[in-house]
Formats: structure tokens, C-alpha cells, sequence
């Protein structure tokens, strides 16, 4: 039986290269299943519709998904992290055939691929309407079918699978400009070098408990590789700590910091699996 992977759809959207190159790892047929947004990726891993999904955590320029962190907290508690893929990305402008740059009267895309391009958007389509949509790929499923001068930002592969025409190429304001996917699944993959473990942590509220808790992390050598605050949904005020760091839980290093952080705060291991991040030399636009 074939493994099934899903993924924030339909076809063409970043997500979906990025289950591809997931799916490159893996032995086995693996099946691509396309989603009709990140909650219904989550709730079918959850539901064991599909093995495991492939989601977006945090963009290069753009930041943390805060949607992905605020469901992994609160909604789907019982999912682990088991994998993880780093995508280069390069979007491009495309709309129907015919219609130039100077023509097009609305922009649409997914909220990250807008702010991903707004220094383009803001010098060469300085008047048009800019439309948030589900994911790149909706966004281009809608200019096709609009018999409007409307353009969409997506990956160029998109442009073949809807009949658009690409105006524009690598338009996003960063040239190394990539996004990180995590892969979740309802069990921690199995133990690899190079690994990177996440967590969630909540902290006493009073002075000094987050300084005491990373401490455990840096007399232990463990190199943190994101911090990133989101609301408790407790109280005002109040908040989680997402936490990346490089190492396995099982680690005799990883393993102290654990137990010593246990002790101050509330942890949620949310898993340690392969790391795949890469220097930015090493990164290729994906058009």
C-alpha cells in the first residue's frame, strides 16, 4: 500500500515541490495528496487519512506561518515533527496570454508570496489590487479562468499547468529568498544524524525564566537555531516559546537539557529528525 503524503493543493503550489522533494527520500510509492488548506492537512494526518503532511513553517524573509504554530500548539496536539525540507523559491508574475505588465489591474496570491514581492509589486504595479488567496496555485487557477487582465504569483510550472503566460521571472524581493517545510506525521521518524529537535515551552511568568532556560542550552554547547514567541490563548500576556535547536533527543547533551529544562518550565517535545537546512551558497531558485 502506498504511502500518502499530503500537502496544501491544488497542483502547483510551492507545497507541492516541496512534497515532491520529500518524496525523493523516501522508498517506496509514496501517493501526493493535495489539500484544500493547512488545517485539512494537519486534521487528515490527525485522522490518519494520510501518513504525513508536508506544511510551511517559516520563509527567509517573511518569518514563522504563525497558522502552522498556533494549530501544532493548540489544535494538534498529538502530531510530531519527523522530517523536515528547505525549498529555494523564485516566484513569478503570470497571466493570461496577451495581457501585459502595464494592463494587469489585480494581483493575486497566497499572503506570503505577496509580502515575499512587494518591492516589485510596489514599483511596476503601483495601482493594482492586490487579492490574498488559499496558495499560489489557487491564485493562477483564478486568473485563468477570470477572462480579466489579473495576474498571479507563483512558481513557473504553474504557468504550463493553467495556460498563463509568465510577464515576470524571480520577483520575489530577496534572491535567496526559501522556505522551510516541515513534514508531520503521528510518530517521530527514526533516529538520523544531522538532526534538529522542536519544541514548545512555557514559562513561569517572572524575571530571568527565560534567560535561566536557554542557559540550559548554551553551558550544555547546544546551538539554538530559532526562538520565536506566539500567545498562550491563556492569558494577555502570556506567551509559548517554539524552539529549534540543532541535536537528537537522544543525545546525552540533548537529553540533560531536557531534564533540566523540565524542571523550570512546561515542555512539549514536538520531535528531533533529520536536518536538512543549507547554506545559501548551496541554494538554486526553483522557477
Amino acid at each position: 500500500m502506498a504511502k500518502k503524503v499530503g500537502y496544501l493543493g491544488p497542483n502547483g503550489t510551492f507545497s507541492e515541490l516541496a512534497a515532491r522533494r520529500y518524496r525523493e527520500r523516501l522508498a517506496g510509492e509514496v501517493e501526493l495528496v493535495a489539500l484544500a488548506s493547512i488545517y485539512e492537512v494537519l486534521a487528515a494526518v490527525g485522522e490518519g487519512r494520510v501518513d504525513e503532511g508536508v506544511v510551511p513553517l517559516e520563509n527567509f524573509s517573511e518569518g514563522s506561518v504563525g497558522v502552522v504554530q498556533d494549530l501544532l500548539a493548540h489544535s494538534f496536539k498529538d502530531l510530531r515533527l519527523c522530517g523536515e525540507v528547505v525549498l529555494p523559491v523564485a516566484h513569478c508574475l503570470l497571466a493570461p496570454p496577451g495581457v501585459g505588465l502595464g494592463q494587469v489591474t489585480r494581483v493575486l496570491s497566497h499572503p506570503q508570496a505577496l509580502a515575499q514581492c512587494r518591492e516589485f509589486l510596489s514599483r511596476h504595479l503601483p495601482g493594482a489590487e492586490l487579492v490574498e488567496t488559499a496558495s499560489t496555485a489557487a491564485a493562477a487557477e483564478a486568473v485563468a479562468s477570470a477572462g480579466a487582465p489579473w495576474a498571479a504569483i507563483g512558481p513557473l510550472e504553474t504557468a504550463g499547468k493553467y495556460g498563463l503566460a509568465v510577464l515576470a521571472e524571480r520577483i520575489n524581493d530577496f534572491v535567496h529568498n526559501a522556505t522551510r517545510f516541515v513534514v508531520v506525521g503521528r510518530e517521530e521518524g527514526p533516529y538520523a544524524l544531522p538532526a534538529k529537535t522542536s519544541l514548545i515551552l512555557s514559562l513561569p511568568h517572572r524575571p530571568g525564566a527565560l534567560y535561566e532556560a536557554l542557559g540550559e542550552f548554551a553551558c550544555r554547547g547546544i546551538n539554538l537555531t530559532r526562538i520565536e514567541s506566539r500567545p498562550s490563548r491563556r492569558r494577555l500576556g502570556e506567551y509559548l516559546f517554539f524552539i529549534d535547536f540543532e541535536g537528537h533527543r537522544q543525545d546525552e547533551k540533548v537529553r540533560e537539557a531536557l531534564e533540566a529544562l523540565s524542571a523550570r518550565a512546561e515542555v512539549r517535545l514536538l520531535g528531533s529528525y533529520p536536518s536538512s537546512s543549507l547554506p545559501f551558497g548551496s541554494l538554486s531558485p526553483i522557477l
